[in-house]
């Protein structure tokens, strides 16, 4: 094919996904380069001037480096490998393992050192043109402030959702604690991209699988990098990790096999490389007829080359090897930096490389019911050699060196943990404070029971969470209530002070359901769209170990349904009328997993849609557990009685114990709120309730605890 002097836009369009693949029901849209690189453009005119010169340079480079492989390569000699030091930043919580990423590198260095699996299956018209390009990765051992590292990073406290219009490129480029790109490739691990196309989380069924830029032509150092979706690693080894090789070969320099076009199959495109035949390209499909019609370019395509769409992406030429080599041979964008012996020792790829320890810990929950256990996960890094030591204040063991020790919380309270890592350069450690909270999870509501939020405040046993820095959050409404109540717990979205994507949860205090079947969870609600494609989400959860872990209730309606039960679309504050009310009911058949468990508590979740920018209001009220509840051995066990009941008076509480047993005594109100405590211990007890007669009248729960066991019963004082 003719030589082509690339300019801005023939590779503008680059950095799309080598697969267009389909994930979770949505759509690929396979590239988000162009968009970012014109915005790049835009923002700063000389940057393209820049990079039109740095691309003829790089082409004429590329153009001298096939002439000198054409003078030798009647007797070819070992060529440098080149090395190139990756570290993944995992933004955000994404149930990612290392193991895949470790697979995910393993895999594209067979794709760029021509030992695929698939390598025999390649077209004989193309297989002898794939070569070992002689370019390797390898994950990073040594950071930039020369402390250990295995070169997945995890940023946990960071957003999974990606804006490529003002991106978040924190961790790499210059300054502290950045990872400079002249040292490392840096890879940012996503959930979702937004683009103008696509909004995050994805409303309109497409999602952007990732995108880089061509040396050159980053918008500052910082964003020459690669932004993927995290989805797509692990499904499928080779598949995904393929995803990744086609982004690697635009961050050093390749085009699509169809040139300068996010549209494959449409127009003959040319990608600058002497070897792969002008095409139109294909997306998602893989023609078992390889006729091309383009013309000039032979009958053949290279329709299984990485760099087109195509789904049986298995092969670069020996043209593409050649560009990408002499990509990284040139001081452009750090590249020649990359793999120098200089570089290798300082990001620990080679010699006797010495780093300063890390210590770094998790555990798969960190709330739990006491006697219960907690999981620990060591993410210290230690070099070659090392070893590391835990502290668990408050658990059994309360030490251990063991790589993931299992702990037992026996008392309730809020606990730290500690690790150490320790290696020829020294010790690290880290502490977290309060990081264990072990609950009580006994003495719970019993069956049936409704909260009404009809109280001057919320009740003290709920919990209220919020991750927008308490701007909008659960609290009580006065003037708005379900089934003829006058207040309701509420979400103020329609506030000035409310932002899309921010996550609001109330949860209820404990139920105790050890006696209770047929458990039915009924809630009132009232709900208003700011805009007719709002996408805000709500879902009601349960916990059976006191919150450690939460699993979605199934039945809920869609929150598109609640608007339409109740208060519709609405640009304006929604303030719910007494018939824009809608009652839920879980039925039993959906609940069956919280019969006869002792801690059950519920969550109720809801996450504002990030791309409106903000919400409207949404009313919880009545909330009502019901069951079938059947005799309680312990009060069986105990003798208990509650008498006189209903009294206009004071009440008492008469049961029997044990030698050396105590119990607790609590009285609720209905909104919650603890009235009266006691701790009682001896063979007979009679606990007077309402002794002084200063509770007023009205129903009150009376709940007894023995031995982790509990009962509840209602008081009617007249």
């Amino acid at each position: 094919m003719k030589k082509l002097i690339l300019t801005a836009l023939t590779v503008i369009t680059t950095t799309c996904l080598s697969v267009a693949q389909k994930s979770e029901g949505a759509q690929l849209h396979p590239c988000g380069t162009y968009e970012a690189m014109e915005e790049a453009f835009k923002a700063d005119p000389n940057l393209k001037v820049k990079y039109n010169l740095i691309q003829s340079q790089l082409d004429l480079e590329y153009q001298a480096a096939l002439k000198e492989k054409e003078n030798t390569n009647k007797k070819m000699t070992a060529a440098t490998v080149y090395t190139i030091p990756v570290v993944f930043h995992v933004m955000g919580p994404q149930n990612i393992s290392d193991q895949v990423f470790i697979n995910c590198i393993n895999q594209i260095n067979k794709d760029y050192s021509r030992k695929g699996s698939d390598t025999g299956t390649i077209n004989t018209n193309f297989r002898p043109i794939y070569v070992d390009a002689e370019i390797q990765f390898a994950l990073a051992k040594r950071d930039p402030n020369g402390k250990c590292t295995n070169g997945i990073i995890r940023h946990d406290n960071q957003s999974v959702f990606w804006s490529q219009s003002s991106p978040n490129y924190a961790y790499s480029g210059t300054g502290t604690n950045r990872w400079p790109r002249e040292k490392y490739l840096n890879v940012y691990i996503v959930d979702c991209i937004s683009s103008s196309q696509i909004s995050c989380p994805t409303t309109s069924g497409l999602f952007l699988g990732g995108y880089t830029y061509l040396p050159g032509s980053s918008p500052g150092a910082s964003a020459d990098a690669i932004v993927m979706l995290g989805r797509l690693l692990g499904q499928n080894q080779i598949t995904d990790a393929r995803t990744l090789s086609h982004e690697i070969g635009h961050w050093i320099n390749l085009q699509h096999t169809f040139g300068s076009t996010n549209s494959p199959g449409q127009t003959c495109g040319d990608d600058g490389v002497t070897d792969t035949p002008v095409t139109r390209g294909v997306q998602s499909q893989c023609p078992s007829s390889e006729v091309n019609t383009c013309s000039g370019s032979g009958n053949l395509w290279n329709v299984e080359n990485i760099m087109d769409y195509s789904s049986c992406p298995k092969m670069f030429t020996s043209g593409q090897s050649t560009r990408m080599r002499s990509a990284l041979a040139s001081s452009t964008a750090g590249r020649s930096t990359l793999w120098s012996p200089a570089n290798m020792i300082a990001t620990g790829l080679s010699g006797s490389y010495t780093c300063a320890p890390v210590a770094d810990l998790k555990a798969n929950k960190t709330t739990l019911c006491q006697n219960t256990t907690v999981n620990y996960t060591n993410l210290s890094q230690v070099g070659s050699s090392g070893s590391i030591s835990w502290v668990f204040e408050g658990g059994s063991p309360a030490s251990s060196t063991a790589t993931a020790p299992t702990v037992t919380y026996a008392n309730p309270g809020t606990y730290s943990v500690s690790i150490t890592a320790t290696n020829p350069e020294g010790t690290n450690t880290m502490t977290k404070t309060s990081y264990i909270k072990v609950v009580n999870g006994g003495g719970g509501y019993t069956a049936p029971t409704t909260q009404d939020f009809e109280g001057a405040n919320l009740p003290n046993d709920y919990t209220i969470l919020n991750n927008n820095n308490n701007a909008v959050q659960w609290q009580l409404n006065n003037s708005a209530g379900g089934n003829s109540t006058s207040q309701s717990i509420f979400l103020n979205n329609a506030s000035a002070t409310s932002t899309g994507g921010h996550i609001d949860m109330f949860e209820t205090p404990f139920y105790n359901l050890s006696n209770t079947t047929n458990s039915s969870l009924s809630y009132y609600y009232s709900y208003a769209k700011k805009a007719a494609a709002q996408k805000d989400s709500f879902r009601v959860q349960y916990s059976l170990d006191c919150g450690g872990t939460w699993t979605n209730i199934l039945g809920i309606p869609s929150l598109n349904t609640m608007a339409t039960n109740t208060g519709g679309t609405l640009t304006a504050a929604f303030v719910p009328t007494s018939t824009q009310w809608f009652l839920t009911t879980i039925q039993p058949t959906l609940l069956s997993v919280i019969n006869n468990k002792p801690s059950v508590k519920f969550r109720f979740f809801f996450k504002s849609d990030i791309s409106t920018g903000s919400s409207n209001n949404f009313y919880i009220d009545q909330i009502n557990l019901s069951g079938t509840v059947g005799i309680n051995e312990l009060e069986i066990a105990i003798g208990l009685n509650l008498y006189p009941n209903p009294t206009n008076g004071s009440s008492q509480l008469e049961f029997n114990l044990q030698p050396n047993q105590k119990a607790s005594i609590r009285v609720f109100d209905m909104i919650g709120r603890v009235i009266e405590t006691a701790s009682v211990e001896g063979n007979n007890v009679i606990y007077t309730i309402n002794k002084n007669g200063q509770l007023s009248s009205g129903v009150y729960m009376v709940s007894l605890e023995v031995n982790n066991q509990s009962i509840t019963k209602k008081l009617i004082i007249e």
